[in-house]
Order: structure tokens, then sequence, then C-alpha cells
């Protein structure tokens, strides 16, 4: 199942270099950093990511993963208050 990656690095890329990045997007900020933001295929396609920031000697600021869009099971949401 692909997510929705958001990275974030010290320094600024040129977004011609998003192929070399899995085809994320690329998006100069403020700061001195870059967020590369898109779709992994998997676990795999991070990691390897990943390695190619360390690789390239960026520091890496955060990851973000935004969670899979269909619902899960709502534990302790159907509680009631006294």
């Amino acid at each position: 199942m692909r997510k929705i990656f958001e990275i974030r690095v010290k320094g600024q890329i040129d977004p011609l270099w998003s192929s070399w990045f899995s085809d994320l997007e690329l998006t100069p900020l403020d700061g001195n950093e870059t967020l590369l933001s898109g779709t992994l295929a998997d676990q795999s396609a991070l990691h390897g990511l990943l390695n190619r920031i360390r690789d390239l000697n960026l520091a890496l600021i955060s990851v973000h993963c935004d969670p899979p869009s269909h619902p899960q099971d709502s534990k302790g949401d159907n509680h009631e208050e006294d």
C-alpha cells in the first residue's frame, strides 16, 4: 500500500533533482530547507530514499507519514461518560 510522505531536509535542493529522490516533489522552504513530498510504494522505498539522503550528506530534519485513508477499527470511541 502506497503512503504519502513528507520529508524535510536541511539545504536547498533544485526541483530538477526530483528523479533522484523517487520522483517526490521538491519544494524549497525558508530557512535553507527543502520539503520532499509524495507517495512511496513501501517501507523498502522509504529506507532507500533515506539512505540516499544520508549518502548525499543532507541533514534529515523530519519524516512524516500520513495514515492510510481507509477506516480502522475505532477502539475506545464508543465509551459512555458518567
